[in-house]
């Protein structure tokens, strides 16, 4: 075996790993995106009343973005110590394990349990950030992390088309399968073809031959406690989570607004034009992520931060007043655009200042404000529809998103001085 077979060339392995986890990304966004915007159709399947729908709706999408928002600073923080790798796997198989027991669920409740220990092994972007990005100088985070979102936001396109013509060709169950079968094959390329960076499997300085039990865990949360003390990380996350839980309040309930925009389609017409909302909202962020994060590198994610939350915020008062469907996807199309923005800034914020032996630790952190945000916002979302209606749920997401562009002037437009 010659050397360079045997210790490949860093810079080329890097763009390996990078291209491999990229498609890894990839692949499980189209299965996790192919059932999710249809939850409301599939609990009417399961014989939920009308009336118990929205509620169960907004229930069964939060429940695995809370369950992975408590977790994944944990997960974060253990690989650092033992690997990225091993955190991308077990991601990747809690996604094949549960997803794949969905197809056996017969009630809301099961679908719903399920749903919760998905959450709490998968997650599956954090680890995916920090690996790609410990193989690269510093200074180029905010291009990564957008890179891989624009993965799963192209995988969020084609998710959805997916999904709809896998429901009307097939049984519903069976599209749980399929998922799980995505994300087998994403996880074997994740195993067969990327690589630890040199020094870098045990940057926080435990091994697997050092101490477990009690004493990891008290490292892991003495190692977040001392994250969060970090400059400009707690109002990063503050406002990822404000600008998260704008967004995500409306996305459960998408598929009820355009029943209520155009009654007299059938359902077939309903699944078909959601499942445009959400791929046309994938186009425009997978044209714009990598983008906002080579811009937040240069001229500051905070920036980045502001003006997506203000474009985004008057993109939720176009929807919400939206008379037909075709003003609801142009304001998808511009809360992709911009929207878009809000991760691979905080992403970049928080690997600025944050040391590269801590990085997974703070990406974990990053995904959890935005997975509680999600979780959180689809069940209020889901609660506040029968108080103040479809419309004014839109209008409040508006506003809120405004607002949060107003109050994060001041703290966040001047970028910050990057840790060494």
């Amino acid at each position: 075996m010659s050397k360079s077979n045997a210790n490949p060339d860093p810079d080329r392995q890097a763009q390996r790993t990078y291209a491999v986890v990229w498609l890894a990304n990839f692949l499980a966004a189209i299965g996790m995106m192919s059932f999710i915007p249809f939850f409301p159709s599939y609990l009417k399947h399961l014989g939920v009343e009308a009336d118990l729908v929205p509620i169960w709706a907004g229930a069964c999408v939060g429940a695995a973005p809370l369950a992975a928002a408590l977790m994944s600073p944990i997960w974060g923080a253990l690989g650092d110590r033992y690997g990225r790798k091993p955190m991308v796997l077990r991601a990747l198989v809690g996604i094949v394990i549960f997803v794949g027991a969905m197809s056996l669920a017969t009630t809301p409740l099961q679908l719903f349990a399920l749903r919760i220990g998905q959450g709490v092994f998968s997650g599956f972007l954090p680890p995916s950030v920090t690996l790609v990005t410990l193989s690269f100088p510093a200074g180029r985070q905010g291009r990564i992390a957008g890179g891989l979102q624009a993965a799963m936001a192209g995988g969020t396109i084609i998710g959805p088309l997916f999904g709809s013509f896998f429901r009307s060709t097939f049984s519903p169950n069976l599209l749980f399968l399929a998922t799980a079968s995505l994300c087998a094959m994403a996880a074997l390329l994740v195993l067969l073809f990327t690589r630890e960076p040199e020094g870098e499997d045990a940057a926080s300085g435990g091994s697997l031959d050092g101490p477990g039990g009690a004493a990891v865990l008290v490292d892991v949360f003495r190692r977040l406690g001392s994250m969060l003390k970090k400059p400009r990380m707690g109002p990063a996350l503050l406002f990822l989570f404000a600008a998260q839980f704008g967004m995500g309040a409306t996305n459960p309930q998408l598929e009820l607004f355009v029943q209520q925009l155009h009654p007299a389609w059938t359902q077939a017409q309903v699944t078909t034009h959601t499942a445009w909302l959400f791929s046309i909202m994938a186009v425009s962020a997978v044209l714009t992520m990598p983008q906002w994060g080579r811009i937040g590198d240069e001229r500051g994610h905070g920036r980045v931060l502001i003006v997506s939350a203000l474009v985004a915020g008057l993109s939720m008062f176009v929807s919400g007043a939206a008379p037909v469907f075709l003003v609801l996807l142009l304001g998808r199309l511009v809360l992709g655009l911009f929207g878009s923005g809000f991760a691979p800034a905080a992403f970049g914020i928080v690997a600025g200042v944050t040391p590269r032996s801590e990085q997974g630790a703070a990406n974990g952190a990053v995904f959890s404000a935005r997975a509680l945000a999600m979780a959180i916002s689809s069940m209020v979302g889901g609660a506040l529809v029968s108080v103040i209606g479809m419309r004014g749920l839109f209008h409040a997401a508006g506003a809120l998103l405004c607002l949060l562009a107003i109050f994060g002037f001041k703290r966040m437009w001047r970028p910050a001085t990057p840790v060494q």
